[in-house]
């Protein structure tokens, strides 16, 4: 069995339920996200997708889709699409795109959020068996500007995705107090925070002068869903740039068989 993920990554990932990959986006594709963002006011979408190509293209990246596989792909289904697949076609992706979180709305004082997240909440889920992660919905976060410990921002009870217990009560709210076990999680433009809905999580008290600028691509497994309102495919036909790739990641949420009949074309 081969891995995308490094040794070093596996372990960590299942230890504390998440990972920073440094160095994911350069300086051209942060500042290209920012721009975008303080666009969009402007335009008539509030779908990140639309807002420019690098969005469209985040969803199938590079340094980021074999570790997704690997997080809450279908191993069973991509060595069945692999087999399959002809020299001119595209192997798909075994994972899907629930949804696109940008927070924009956190400033110098704000006050910091409730922990959520868990294993027992609607979409959070954690195993490891048999060298195979299984992962409910997954996200992976950019952070558009430095965010230092003391800065505030994305925080998690590292191991809590393993936990057979809730969270004690008097620790949900950050704004309140920030208990010991509660680990602030910093990173530069660029990086990208991958973690498990599993994991116990917030927004600490922003501390930093500059408004946080983050952004949340959220996987789920194709059959797995938290969001009501599902992608679909044909709305971003129109695009160039749209491979079958990203049209798959796109796609609601099925048991991907192949003769099943909400398969949009040119996908399978």
């Amino acid at each position: 069995m081969t891995f995308a993920m490094t040794e070093e990554q596996r372990y960590l990932f299942d230890l504390n339920g998440y990972i920073v990959v440094p160095d994911v986006l350069d300086e051209n594709h942060v500042q290209t996200l920012r721009d975008s963002v303080h666009c969009s006011a402007d335009t008539d979408s509030q779908e990140p997708l639309h807002w420019h190509r690098l969005w469209r293209d985040l969803l199938d990246w590079p340094s980021l889709t074999p570790i997704m596989e690997e997080l809450i792909g279908n191993p069973v289904l991509l060595s069945g699409r692999e087999s399959r697949a002809k020299e001119a076609r595209q192997t798909l992706p075994t994972f899907r795109l629930d949804h696109i979180n940008v927070h924009t709305h956190v400033k110098n004082g704000f006050p910091g959020g409730p922990l959520h997240g868990g294993w027992n909440s609607v979409a959070g889920f954690y195993r490891y068996d048999n060298g195979v992660f299984y992962n409910g919905m997954t996200t992976v976060t950019f952070e558009l500007f430095d965010t230092q410990t003391n800065d505030g921002g994305f925080a998690c009870v590292p191991g809590s995705h393993k936990s057979n217990l809730l969270l004690p009560g008097k620790w949900v709210d950050l704004s309140a107090s920030v208990a010991d076990c509660v680990k602030r999680v910093s990173a530069k433009p660029g990086d990208a925070i991958i973690f498990t809905e599993a994991l116990t999580h917030g927004t600490l008290p922003w501390q930093a002068e500059s408004p946080r600028l983050t952004i949340f691509y959220k996987y789920s497994p194709h059959t797995v869903t938290w969001h009501a309102d599902y992608y679909d495919p044909d709305d971003f036909r129109c695009y160039d740039d749209m491979d079958d790739r990203k049209l798959a990641i796109l796609e609601p949420p099925n048991a991907r068989h192949p003769s099943r009949s909400s398969r949009p074309a040119r996908i399978e």
